[in-house]
């Protein structure tokens, strides 16, 4: 947080001795005593003294240096009373003038009065004896109820204390200090002094407020809670801490309400009257708006807005008016009577009416009009205004509000006259709007839920309701189906199509055609995908339906690529491009399949650079929270593989914040989980794994998205060192595969040579190297692999994957450098995936390692050391570091260095005994011990015997023991798999 590290900047420089005063500002409950506390407490813990005072609110002047007094016993009560008097020295007689009850000296000179003047010097003179000791810190809470006395105060301590090791801390309500408050002159003589600094406590982001919502609740909260009570508090830390227990956007508790209202009461009627009025319009209310509504002289309303202004309770907002915060508002509109609630609305209502009549434009007075009717009651009204607000909501992708408008009109629909005759169209048609608007705000299982309701009044109706409505809403059920990942997407497409006659051609069969194509392409089944495309681009020709032309090429082109016909594949995607020409909401399509197409392929910059053009592509169409994440994690993709880890991560975790539906998030949380791994966080690696794995029960979500979950868990499990979930996850994914998926199935294939090569270890270390079923069985997963990579091993970016795969299968049979080198040079000739660099090295020199050439092994491994640090791969530098160590290479540890050095625990030992006495504790024989060190068993024998020796120990078990409470194995890396 800048505003800690504001104060710990401050408390070092009055630690070196050059005394320091921080102003901390901020609106009431914005957190500035938190913030205070918090920095205290911390101050202690590094010996510095610590003091408080606390300013008294009187309702006018403060009493007279209360804070100052407050501090003072404080200090008192650390010091003893004696101590303090003997620090004060001289000026003790003035610090009886604050302190009454301090014990008096009959040797103490007597002193007729005591002036201001001796009051100042004798707590600065103070101040400064105590910092001698160790630094102080002295806070003063609350400096907008600071008497006058004590703002003087203040004001000389800051200029006199020389060279004293004093930190000063004073907080203050920003919004209590208005123009004419006597401290603002004071903050303006601070701000002219070198050693005073401001910091401004700001209000919470949403990020920050769902960090304390998940500090009180102790779990993370739902994103909609979270984004509802950062809209209600507005990001004041005590406002977010009152609504954390009514996240379901109840009304304020009493207590709350009769707190945010107190200033408003205190206004005078004719004020309180137009806050009113003001409460009743949205955010901020416009100047012109106002004063029709108001209906006053402009002297009275300018004189009425700048008390409530003056008070806070009003700011100004641009070139109208809100109020300070929003929960006052809230509470002012609660507050309100029935009748005056309809009134006040029905008089903003017929305002905006009046304009929209004028010629006034604008969307957003149309949608202002139907809030305002709704809330006076006047249903038909807001009905046909809130259809009007859908409609030109629509017509500007701005699909938040077209379904908001439309979920009130269905709201209305059976409260107003001749509904139908209101709208141009039924019930069923309604449904269907709002659904379409609810798929595009990334509601999709709204979506679901009101086709179904749409679907079965026009069935209900089927002598009234053409077969192609139904149809239609058929082949939407569809597509929605397979946005949530249910089954029977491409079935239901295909009974739509079946309601629309092959003859004579039509528009409306081109459209459903192309869907029916696009639900084959999510199932993987590219072949017959590939011969319909075709079918359904020439009838979308032959019947000038343009849109669903472009979406058969979109399809088309990746059908193709899997197919092995690349080409063709790239050309078709061209093609499409051409035919969207310059509509934004038809090229996010493209932009989608052609990025994922680029990354497949390999050609990961090209991949980047379309996708981010397809994300402000989807910004620009309304579809930033649905399209838009999709293409977030189509950009991220190509740019981990590309090692721009750090852009890429933002990218990622800003698309979650939007909190994306269905499909979109599968792939998000999967790259989330993917990066966590290589940068070696195994555990959180695993955990959103497991979160993608529950978002996936249940659903069958495709090739796509099935085969890179399956990696993601795969690496996960290896690196956990599990190799053989690792391997089972792989085989069961690949065997339930429909069709050929060679993006998608290349690095899959990698993890699942990787898998086999960890299990082969596993099992010469279990039998020496012996034969038997195990052996062959493994040799059977291995022939198998093989034949799964032979179609593809040339296909796209197979030139760099298959050597990697190929030499994790060579290391079947023992250590193959040979191939490692192969790999190595494959990887490093291609433009990514760049995380394979520092792993095929390490595993080269892993490989001289295990034959015993340590000096082969030096450079391939110093080599990847640095990729891996250059990229952040925790993961396999720590692999690195490992082997260095128990190799005994002459290789610097990584930069964060090691814990666990020799001037640690067990500072007798050498480090090579430290690794010894870490694998005793883990349960290693003296052979065991000899191979993962790389010495011989009789020489782990002899470090054993100087271990017990040195630790005065009887045998194994005791020294297993001490390591275990020494915490010696917390220490140790994680051992890499294969």
């Amino acid at each position: 947080m800048s505003q800690l590290d504001g104060l710990r900047s401050a408390l070092a420089a009055a630690t070196s001795g050059v005394p320091a005063t921080v102003v901390l500002g901020g609106e009431a409950g914005v957190g500035k005593t938190r913030l205070v506390t918090e920095f205290a407490a911390e101050a202690e813990r590094h010996g510095a003294r610590v003091v408080v005072g606390q300013c008294v609110n009187l309702g006018g002047e403060g009493l007279a240096y209360a804070p100052i007094a407050g501090a003072l016993r404080e200090l008192a009560g650390q010091l003893g009373t004696t101590a303090l008097l003997t620090a004060a020295g001289p000026g003790r007689a003035a610090l009886r003038s604050l302190l009454p009850e301090l014990p008096r000296d009959d040797a103490d000179p007597p002193v007729a009065g005591t002036s201001q003047g001796r009051v100042f010097e004798a707590v600065t003179a103070l101040l400064e004896h105590v910092a001698a000791d160790r630094p102080l810190v002295l806070v003063l809470e609350d400096l907008h109820w600071a008497d006058r006395s004590t703002r003087q105060l203040l004001g000389f301590a800051v200029r006199a204390l020389g060279t004293a090791r004093v930190l000063i801390v004073g907080t203050y309500r920003s919004d209590e200090v208005t123009r004419d408050h006597p401290l603002r002159i004071l903050l303006a003589e601070l701000e002219r002094v070198r050693t005073v600094h401001r910091i401004d406590v700001p209000r919470l982001t949403e990020a920050e407020v769902a960090l304390q919502l998940t500090g009180l609740a102790g779990a993370p909260p739902a994103a909609d809670a979270v984004r509802r009570i950062h809209a209600r508090s507005e990001g004041v830390p005590f406002f977010v801490e009152q609504l954390a227990d009514l996240d379901d956007g109840t009304t304020l508790p009493e207590s709350l309400r009769d707190l945010l209202l107190i200033r408003v009461e205190q206004l005078s009627e004719e004020s309180q009257r137009l806050v009113r009025l003001l409460a009743v319009g949205r955010d901020s209310v416009d100047h012109d708006l106002l004063a029709a509504v108001a209906a006053v002289g402009p002297d009275d309303l300018d004189r009425t807005l700048r008390e409530a202004v003056s008070a806070n309770v009003l700011r100004v907002d641009g070139e109208g008016y809100a109020f300070r915060h929003a929960l006052v508002r809230e509470a002012v509109h609660e507050d309100l009577l029935p009748g005056e609630h309809a009134r006040l609305h029905a008089l903003y209502a017929g305002t905006l009416e009046r304009r929209l009549e004028s010629g006034v434009p604008g969307r957003a007075v149309t949608a202002e009009a139907a809030h305002h009717w709704f809330c006076a009651h006047e249903h038909a009204k807001s009905f046909a205004a809130s259809l009007r607000a859908a409609a030109e909501a629509r017509s500007l992708a701005a699909y938040d509000e077209a379904q908001h408008h439309y979920e009130r009109a269905l709201e209305l629909w059976d409260q107003v006259p001749e509904p139908e005759t209101t709208a141009g169209f039924d019930h069923a048609e309604l449904l269907a709007r709002t659904a379409a608007a609810a798929n595009n705000a990334g509601e999709v299982e709204r979506a679901l839920a009101l086709v179904d309701a749409s679907l079965a009044e026009a069935r209900a109706a089927a002598s009234t309701v053409e077969a192609h409505r139904v149809a239609r809403l058929l082949g939407f059920r569809g597509t929605l189906l397979s946005e949530l990942g249910l089954a029977g997407a491409t079935e239901e497409v295909g009974r739509a199509l079946e309601l629309i006659p092959a003859d004579p051609p039509t528009p409306r069969r081109a459209r459903l055609l192309q869907k029916y194509v696009s639900r084959l392409m999510m199932d993987g089944r590219h072949d017959e995908a590939i011969a319909l495309s075709a079918e359904a681009a020439a009838l979308a020709h032959e019947t000038a339906e343009t849109e669903s032309e472009f979406r058969a090429y979109v399809v088309l082109g990746p059908c193709l690529l899997h197919s092995g016909r690349v080409d063709e594949g790239l050309e078709a995607l061209r093609t499409a491009q051409r035919l969207a020409g310059d509509r934004p909401e038809w090229l996010v399509g493209y932009h989608i399949n052609m990025s994922d197409s680029l990354h497949l392929l390999g050609r990961y910059a090209e991949a980047a650079e379309v996708a981010r053009e397809g994300i402000d592509g989807a910004r620009a169409v309304g579809l930033a929270r649905t399209l838009g994440t999709m293409m977030a994690g189509n950009a991220a993709e190509p740019l981990l593989a590309l090692g721009h880890w750090e852009k890429a991560e933002r990218m990622i975790m800003r698309a979650l914040e939007l909190d994306p539906p269905g499909r979109h998030v599968w792939q998000l949380v999967g790259l989330r989980s993917w990066l966590e791994l290589w940068r070696g966080d195994v555990e959180a690696a695993s955990r959103s794994v497991a979160e993608m794995r529950e978002r996936l029960a249940g659903r069958e979500p495709g090739p796509q998205y099935v085969l890179p979950a399956a990696r993601a868990g795969a690496e996960a499990a290896l690196g956990r060192g599990e190799p053989g979930v690792a391997w089972e996850l792989i085989r069961a994914t690949m065997d339930d595969l429909r069709g050929r998926h060679p993006g998608y199935e290349l690095p899959l294939l990698a993890a699942a040579a990787w898998a086999l090569e960890a299990r082969s270890r596993d099992l010469r270390g279990d039998d020496g190297g012996s034969g038997g079923p195990a052996r062959d069985g493994l040799e059977a997963d291995a022939g198998w692999l093989r034949d799964r990579l032979a179609p593809i091993a040339a296909w796209g970016p197979g030139p760099v994957w298959a050597p990697v795969i190929e030499a994790h299968l060579a290391g079947l049979g023992g250590p193959a450098p040979e191939a490692w080198q192969r790999a190595l040079d494959a990887v490093e000739s291609a433009e990514g995936p760049v995380h394979l660099r520092p792993f095929t090295g390490y595993r080269l020199g892993e490989a001289h390692v295990l034959l015993g050439d340590r000096s082969a092994a030096e450079e391939p491994l110093r080599r990847a050391a640095e990729q891996a640090d250059s990229l952040g791969a925790g993961l396999v530098r720590r692999w690195i570091d490992d082997l260095v160590r128990r190799a005994r290479l002459g290789l610097p540890p990584s930069p964060s260095g090691r814990p666990g050095s020799a001037t640690g625990t067990f500072p007798a030992l050498t480090e090579r005994e430290r690794e010894v006495l870490r694998l005793v504790a883990a349960g290693r024989s003296n052979r065991q011990i000899g191979e993962e060190l790389f010495i011989s068993a009789k020489t782990a024998s002899v470090h054993v015997s100087n271990i017990l020796t040195k630790l005065g120990v009887s045998g194994r078990g005791e020294a297993a023991a001490l390591a275990h409470r020494e915490h010696l194995l917390d220490e140790a890396a994680p051992r890499p798999t294969g």
